[in-house]
């Protein structure tokens, strides 16, 4: 979805933190060995949603 349309995938960083999952900027400052998020997706905080909510014209959650 990303690569074809442009979608922004976000993820919300606590709670891909609570399930396990990380990138590599997290792996690292958490001395992990190795990240598990898959390509295309990104971490994000509340402040990526909140500038996200006023620019676009729709918000996708699940």
């Amino acid at each position: 979805m990303n690569t074809q349309h442009g979608v922004a995938l976000n993820i919300c960083v606590a709670a891909a933190l609570r399930r396990g999952i990380i990138d590599e900027t997290e792996a690292g400052r958490l001395g992990l060995p190795s990240a598990n998020l898959q390509p295309g997706f990104t971490l994000s905080g509340l402040g990526a949603l909140a500038e996200a909510s006023l620019t676009c014209d729709r918000v996708v959650q699940f």
